[in-house]
């Protein structure tokens, strides 16, 4: 019986090997895709209550005191909160997010690559 499960038992044991960098892959898909959307102005939009609100953040924007009165609802176009959002700095703030994440998604990425390769962590003998 312990012969079935020999194979199926010794795969799991070595799992670490594949599924730790499948996890950073992940993690780095997850990253870059939500970095990517920072770029489309409906979610800088839909992030402007979490920014203005914000007491490490809200000193990004120009007025965020003022962005009730601007907001719209998921996928909504007014072209005159439009331009409010533009002169309030929200997509410019949200551009700047998006690529800190897709940096951190990069960063993850040749975290994993370069681990594979050798290129991480590989002693150097001293001769």
């Amino acid at each position: 019986m312990i012969g079935y499960l020999r194979l199926p038992l010794s795969w799991i044991a070595h799992s670490d090997r594949v599924g730790i960098p499948l996890m950073r892959v992940a993690i780095a898909i997850v990253f870059l895709w939500i970095g990517a959307l920072k770029f489309a102005p409906y979610e800088a939009d839909s992030i402007t209550p979490f920014v203005a609100n914000s007491p490490f953040m809200s000193f990004f924007y120009e007025h965020p005191a003022e962005y009730k009165a601007h907001l719209t609802r998921e996928g909504e176009l007014k072209p005159a909160e439009r331009a409010w959002q533009t002169s309030n700095n929200t997509y410019g703030f949200s551009d700047g997010l998006g690529t800190v994440e897709i940096a951190i998604g990069l960063l993850t990425l040749l975290g994993v690559f370069s681990r594979r390769w050798g290129i991480v962590g590989a002693t150097r003998s001293r001769s």
